[in-house]
């Protein structure tokens, strides 16, 4: 059986046999693992994460979900305000959420998800909702028992494992182990109440969880500014001010993730998934989709289902 313990020093470790695992994809730079996972092919990243200092006081915004269960070290990171994440933490971040490394030597078990992934059975949102009250303003690190740290560790070395093989059935078993560790969080979160943040940071999630709710809609940006209440240079400001995208950049990101969930897992035809994802003209969403995938609908379903990971 195998146990994650956390010794004096802030040094967590397994305890008990590992099974040989296949080599897990590459988080760095560059690597086609990456690549793959940013471009959407690649619906789930999992593996051993390394948190790296970055120069100044730069930030990183991204459309995926992250959890991380740091094993050993610390990291001073800027997540809605200063924290420190140690040997332990659990830290969490929602897609659109700015945040960013100072001092760390942290490392551990990471998991990037695109949220589209889950797909539409069984609640999805429900599923995001340790990760939607980060957005909300609750503290987006938890402190989780020691059984809890064990299993979440123990489904995350799985999912690790699951996604670097390619084998039959490997993508809905990743996607089971993926619902594991997000029940697990959810279970960590049931009794943490909000925190207070920044009025400008709230607006800036407030306008992200709106989009995401109605991006399938015909929307502008002067319909979320309408429905936060706020003008539209106030929303256009804080947003690009927080996040580095545009509303209009976001609206677009989040058809985009449903047009790759439709793509993977569906037959449709395309222009079927167009009008579905909110496009009435189908060369229109096929130019928008080749500017951000590089490649047309067409062509990304086929490479997405040829059997990679």
């Amino acid at each position: 059986m195998d146990l994650l313990t956390v010794e004096p020093g802030c040094i967590a470790r397994y305890e008990g046999a590992m099974p040989s695992e296949p080599r897990q994809p590459s988080w760095e730079p560059g690597s086609s693992a990456r690549r793959d996972f940013e471009q959407g092919r690649m619906p789930i990243w999992a593996g051993r994460l390394h948190v790296h200092p970055r120069a100044g006081r730069a930030t990183s915004v991204h459309a995926y979900a992250v959890v991380m269960l740091v094993t050993r070290g610390e990291s001073k990171m800027r997540h809605a305000g200063d924290l420190v994440v140690r040997a332990g933490d659990v830290h969490l971040i929602p897609p659109g959420d700015a945040h960013g490394a100072g001092a760390s030597n942290a490392e551990g078990w990471g998991v990037a998800f695109h949220p589209d992934v889950l797909g539409e059975d069984g609640g999805a949102g429900s599923r995001l909702g340790p990760l939607l009250r980060v957005r909300k303003g609750c503290h987006p690190v938890l402190r989780p028992t020691l059984p809890q740290r064990r299993r979440l560790a123990r489904w995350m070395r799985l999912l690790a494992a699951e996604v670097a093989r390619n084998e039959p059935g490997h993508e809905e078993a990743a996607r089971s182990l993926l619902r594991l560790v997000l029940i697990e969080l959810e279970r960590m979160t049931a009794a943490q109440g909000g925190t207070s943040e920044p009025p400008s940071l709230g607006l800036s999630r407030k306008a992200l969880t709106y989009i995401e709710t109605h991006c399938l809609e015909p929307l502008s940006l002067a319909q979320v500014a309408k429905a936060l209440g706020r003008s539209s240079a106030h929303v256009a400001g804080v947003v690009r001010q927080e996040t580095g995208r545009t509303v209009g950049e976001w609206i677009l990101e989040c058809r985009m993730s449903e047009a790759r969930r439709r793509l993977r897992g569906t037959d449709e035809r395309v222009d079927i998934i167009a009008e579905r994802v909110g496009y009435a003209d189908v060369t229109h969403f096929i130019r928008q989709f080749r500017r951000v995938h590089g490649v047309t609908p067409a062509a990304w379903r086929r490479k997405a289902t040829a059997g990679g990971p």
